[in-house]
């Protein structure tokens, strides 16, 4: 074999590893959540004193578990969306996002998708931005304030989540207010005095329930007396229906 034929064949192998990388974040960019928020919104049927919705949490690599959930949430007629409270990827990669909306595209219910800290491997951050759009985001359902906030610290070098934004967002007092993140305060990954900022913050917006991910099993406690609920991980075959009465806050397990 000639030279030149070996350098071509080397060069177009090059160019496949590198159309191919596993840290690409060549993905057109798509604003999901604000979509997403805005069907919700805008739903003419949407109660304004009562909502339900599924959650669930940490699906990972587990695509034929999200399907079934996914079928099983399809199969209701009583709910207004769904949120899933983050780690829908195991490494960050282009390929795991694409695969999870593959799945999640089947869901005939509005998604929002918390950004959890696998999410942020690699280049995730980038991707998920340009996926979803902003990590930090809130949407108003009739009396109820729903606010997705990125409290990832380790894995953007310890950089602050956006305390100012979430102070902002909470100041406003005409609205209960579900707090949403994929990492709980109370979890060991979260510092002392990030644990206490949230916990201040959230006081002082009088947030009525908290929603959550990331531990993998399902908890449902009181957290500096604001209801809290944790979402298992998909594999655990079981998603949540919240549902919101009021200033009160239900969970049901489902099994799938």
């Amino acid at each position: 074999m000639s030279y030149s034929i070996i350098c071509l064949l080397l060069a177009s192998s090059c160019d496949n590893l590198i159309e191919y990388s596993p840290f690409d974040t060549d993905i057109k960019s798509r604003g999901l959540n604000i979509k997403q928020a805005e069907k919700i919104v805008n739903n003419p049927d949407l109660p304004s004193d009562t909502l339900k919705f599924s959650l669930f949490s940490d699906t990972h690599e587990n695509y034929d578990d999200l399907s079934d959930a996914i079928k099983s949430i399809n199969s209701r007629t009583d709910l207004q969306f769904a949120v899933s409270c983050g780690d829908i990827t195991c490494s960050g990669l282009v390929q795991e996002y694409e695969w999870y909306l593959e799945t999640a595209g089947d869901l005939n219910y509005p998604l929002i998708t918390v950004i959890g800290n696998h999410d942020y491997l690699a280049n995730g951050l980038d991707i998920y931005t340009k996926l979803f759009g902003d990590p930090n985001i809130s949407f108003v359902c009739g009396k109820y304030k729903f606010i997705v906030f990125d409290c990832a610290m380790r894995e953007k070098y310890n950089v602050s989540p956006k305390y100012e934004w979430l102070i902002s967002e909470l100041s406003d007092s005409s609205h209960i207010k579900v707090f949403i993140s994929h990492i709980a305060p109370f979890a060991e990954d979260v510092d002392h005095l990030n644990r206490l900022v949230i916990k201040n913050i959230l006081e002082s917006g009088k947030v009525k329930l908290c929603l959550h991910g990331h531990f993998h099993s399902f908890r449902d406690v009181y957290y500096n007396d604001i209801h809290t609920i944790v979402a298992g991980e998909i594999k655990n075959r079981e998603y949540y229906i919240i549902k919101l009465i009021d200033d009160q806050s239900f969970v049901e397990t489902i099994k799938f």
